[in-house]
């Protein structure tokens, strides 16, 4: 026998074995996988898989229409049901997809339920790895490092199936992805250059598409301050919100978006009265207050990037992987924000130098104040409205 058909065998073995254990290891209809829950271990040259998928993802197996599966109706459909679950589950290496192999289907039915069915199925399977085609006779070692992406397409109907967690494990690196319709598809453990690029994109992007994050933005660009001011107030908002993700991701804390939601509403239009505050004020006041205030609301936002991250994929307290995310999540959002930035400063430049002189100090100084004013009315919108939400 080959050296690649004594591997192949090897993690087939483990495989079935693996699959085994786990049906050993619980007591008969019990869950092997909670809901929407799941994992990949990277053991040797092979993936193996295992994760449950809310039924209504399936199309054309639920007979009764009931919403969920019997054994009967899985016998019945077997094959469609392993052709849509290896449609919608499927790892990529830079060659392509790779075929999802020996799926092993069970349906979980709630503990004392009178009928056998089940709303979520339990998939277990298997992908083989490959070498690339320029070194057919890499390692093991060599193939694992190899980068690999996971697509996942299988989300239910129901609210609180539209999202699906995974654990990813390959020797002592682990990774936690959660997928959604809107990002369906996830590198896997990636190198550091990877991360990096990753969330400096998903920084940028989550300002970028934020409104109270860029509300908060006109609010500090409204006090009508110089470029060296700008920026010091910029890197103090993206210190501040750097301090309170490290201590959320790193330190394992935590506050819920009840409580967070208006809190940040509550910043835009704090920030937003104090300048209006010092307008008015005969002497205005040192530029370090401001700094701080602006610090302190950092603070805040930075408990619901934390929650946007942690969204999107969460990486093991102290690994490497977790330090290159914040570094690039930081990144794109100084980025972003300076960006922003400059296209105000540009605009306003590009009135002032217009042929009647509009946009002059004056006028620049009612137009902080009007952009003051308005930030207040919505940040107060939105503090009243998730405030109710939270109720």
């Amino acid at each position: 026998m080959s050296a690649a058909a004594q591997r192949w065998c090897r993690a087939t073995l483990a495989g079935l074995a693996l699959c085994g254990a786990l049906l050993a290891a619980v007591p008969a209809q019990a869950h092997l996988m909670a809901a929407q829950k799941g994992t990949l271990n990277i053991v040797g040259d092979a993936a193996f898989l295992v994760l449950s998928v809310p039924v209504s993802a399936l199309q054309g197996v639920d007979d009764d229409g009931d919403g969920a599966l019997s054994v009967a109706e899985l016998r019945a459909h077997t094959d469609t049901v392993r052709s849509q679950v290896q449609a919608g589950v499927k790892l990529h290496d830079s060659a392509g997809a790779l075929p999802l192999q020996l799926v092993m289907l069970d349906v979980a039915p709630p503990e004392n339920a009178p009928q056998p069915a089940a709303r979520h199925l339990t998939v277990m399977g298997r992908f083989q790895l490959r070498a690339p085609a320029a070194q057919p006779a890499a390692t093991v070692a060599a193939v694992q490092s190899l980068p690999l992406s996971l697509t996942f397409t299988l989300f239910g109907t129901a609210a609180g199936e539209r999202q699906q967690d995974l654990t990813i494990t390959r020797q002592s690196d682990t990774q936690w992805l959660r997928l959604m319709p809107d990002h369906p598809t996830h590198a896997l453990l990636p190198s550091a250059g990877a991360v990096l690029a990753e969330y400096v994109r998903t920084g940028a992007t989550h300002v970028l598409s934020g409104p109270d994050h860029l509300l908060f933005l006109l609010v500090v660009l409204a006090a009508g301050w110089g470029w060296k001011r700008l920026l010091g107030a910029l890197t103090c908002f993206t210190a501040g919100h750097a301090l309170t993700l490290l201590a959320c991701m790193w330190g394992g804390w935590s506050a819920p978006a009840a409580l967070v939601e208006p809190a940040i509403a509550a910043t835009i239009v704090g920030l937003a009265a104090f300048d209006q505050w010092t307008r008015r004020c005969a002497r205005p006041l040192h530029t370090g207050v401001r700094l701080s205030l602006v610090f302190a609301c950092a603070l805040v936002h930075g408990l619901g990037l934390a929650g946007a991250l942690a969204e999107l994929t969460r990486w093991a307290p102290g690994s490497e992987q977790l330090t290159w995310a914040l570094v690039g999540f930081n990144l794109g959002i100084e980025a972003a924000q300076v960006g922003v930035a400059a296209l105000a400063g540009l605009l306003v430049l590009g009135l002032r130098a217009a042929p009647k002189g509009w946009m002059q100090p004056l006028e620049a100084q009612r137009v902080g104040t009007m952009a003051s004013a308005a930030a207040m009315m919505a940040g107060s919108f939105w503090f009243i409205e998730r405030v109710a939400l939270s109720i």
